[in-house]
């Protein structure tokens, strides 16, 4: 899934481009608020950093988990999760697995993030100029709530990979009959 880092970026960038390519034509006020109907329902007057400030957000989110999963293989307790004492008493080779699944995680989460970030950006573009984005308001509702089931779903897929290392651990230690 070496694929998913560079996609994310590569969708983080294109928003970015994309509402900074837009900005220019924008009305003198933009939407400062959308509301769960994906209504505009507070303006502002046009100014790049309110423009861009959900996609700010977003950014500095990604950059920030990003960071942290750089750091995971040589840091392993920066990533919270039930079995993290039974990872962290694990020796450094068979923390390899378990490590990779939390950055596949994180690169998934990046992914959330991005489209998150694009939708509020979409629906601030399409507020602009008075149109509602209700499909997209629910959207925006939905799908992290989607992702908490992915989240627990993944997380028992970690641990399952601490088990096997625990187990292979074991092994190491217990001597043949």
């Amino acid at each position: 899934m070496r694929f998913i880092r560079p996609v994310t970026w590569s969708l983080a960038l294109f928003v970015l481009v994309a509402a900074l390519s837009v900005y220019p034509d924008l009305p003198a006020r933009i939407p400062q608020h959308i509301d769960g109907n994906g209504r505009a329902d507070r303006f502002v007057e046009k100014h790049l950093g309110f423009w861009l400030l959900p996609l700010l957000i977003g950014l500095g989110s990604m950059i920030a988990l990003e960071a942290i999963r750089a750091r995971l293989p040589r840091n392993p307790a920066l990533f919270n999760f039930p079995g993290k004492e039974q990872l962290l008493r694990l020796p450094v080779d068979l923390q390899r697995e378990p490590v990779q699944r939390m950055q596949w995680f994180m690169d998934l989460t990046n992914l959330l993030l991005v489209g998150v970030f694009a939708g509020v950006q979409w629906m601030l573009w399409r507020g602009a100029y008075g149109s509602r984005s209700g499909t997209m308001s629910i959207a925006i509702l939905v799908l992290p709530a989607g992702f908490l089931v992915v989240t627990g779903i993944y997380l028992t897929r970690i641990q399952e990979a601490v088990d096997m290392a625990t187990k292979q651990l074991e092994s190491r230690h217990r001597p043949r009959a």
